[in-house]
């Protein structure tokens, strides 16, 4: 049988320290995310009794809650790999999947605001040409 590789007592305490901050942002996330639900919500009833729908604080709580769960699940991968022994870079493979969906998403809504930047500034720039 193979013997994994294992990090050494610096790496650990690196990987550990990340892991522990990591965990800390994620927490506040989440918090973050249940404050924009909140406030959401609320808007939405505010919006609501005018006719209108609000829901940019509710999408705000959505994306804040994956980032902060995602970024909880990879803080505690790294945690595992300080924790145990013998499985090492299956736990860093794991905290690595997890960075992976936070910036996936994040890179698409980049995509999306650049996109949308880029028709509104040619919209824009259509307006004031013909309204001449």
């Amino acid at each position: 049988m193979i013997q994994e590789y294992e990090f050494s007592g610096s790496q650990n305490e690196l990987i550990g320290d990340l892991g522990k901050k990591m965990n800390f942002v994620g927490t506040l996330m989440i918090v973050g995310a249940i404050l924009a639900f909140i406030g959401g919500v609320l808007a939405l009833v505010a919006a609501a009794s005018q006719g209108r729908f609000d829901f940019g604080a509710i999408i705000q709580g959505v994306f804040l809650l994956l980032t902060g769960i995602w970024t909880r699940n990879a803080a505690q991968a790294f945690n595992r790999v300080v924790s145990t022994t013998g499985s090492d870079i299956e736990n860093i493979m794991g905290a690595l999947g997890e960075l992976r969906k936070l910036y996936t998403l994040q890179y698409w809504l980049i995509v999306i605001m650049l996109v949308a930047l880029a028709i509104t500034l040619i919209l824009s720039l259509l307006a004031t040409l013909f309204a001449r």
